[in-house]
């Protein structure tokens, strides 16, 4: 399957990103170098990542979002996941991560 890179648009305060390709691994280089500029940010940054494009996670997939959310804490930000079909959502149950981060779903 080939990847294709994930969409960014900022839309006020909330920075959101479309996952593609299927797999989020591919955000964690994209992610570090967005951290980074954030730090330079207000505080409170909203990140909104949209995972109506992803089609299965991983336990990899899923220590990037975990690091990534402990990040956001720390600068003061928050992290959302939103749009997640029903196979991802019930990895996130399933390991009971759904009530650690902050999922949109409907």
């Amino acid at each position: 399957m080939s990847v294709s890179s994930p969409k960014m648009q900022q839309r006020g305060d909330v920075k959101v990103i479309t996952l593609s390709g299927g797999k989020v691994r591919v955000m964690e280089d994209l992610m570090e170098g967005e951290l980074e500029g954030l730090t330079e940010e207000p505080r409170g940054c909203h990140l909104l990542l949209d995972f109506s494009k992803v089609e299965y996670i991983n336990s990899d997939d899923l220590g990037v979002l975990i690091n990534l959310h402990k990040k956001m804490q720390r600068l003061g930000g928050r992290l959302t996941l939103s749009n997640l079909n029903a196979q991802v959502y019930e990895v996130f149950t399933v390991t009971r991560l759904h009530t650690f981060l902050t999922i949109l779903q409907g």
